[in-house]
């Protein structure tokens, strides 16, 4: 390969964000729509399969929840957020 044919690559600096999620901010609102449609009735959901589906959607939430909090009280450190380094250059 000639010089001529690399490519040419630059390194552009790039501001870097952190965005720090909780379970409860993934899992809350999936278990609220579930909640909403399970409770709202017959009929709300499409199939009573579906109406299944989203109550075993809320009833894992709620068993996340319990586990993450029993392994809290045991270790809080465990399933804290580590921050991540920047890829190296």
């Amino acid at each position: 390969m000639s010089a001529e044919s690399t490519p040419q690559v630059a390194l552009v600096p790039v501001k870097r964000y952190d965005v720090n999620l909780t379970l409860d901010d993934l899992l809350t609102p999936l278990t609220q729509t579930a909640a909403k449609l399970t409770q709202a009735g017959p009929g709300t959901a499409a199939t009573p399969e579906l109406a299944q589906h989203l109550q075993t959607l809320s009833d894992l939430a709620g068993q996340i929840k319990e586990v993450v909090g029993k392994i809290n009280q045991i270790d809080p450190t465990m399933l804290a957020p580590t921050p991540q380094q920047p890829p190296k250059a």
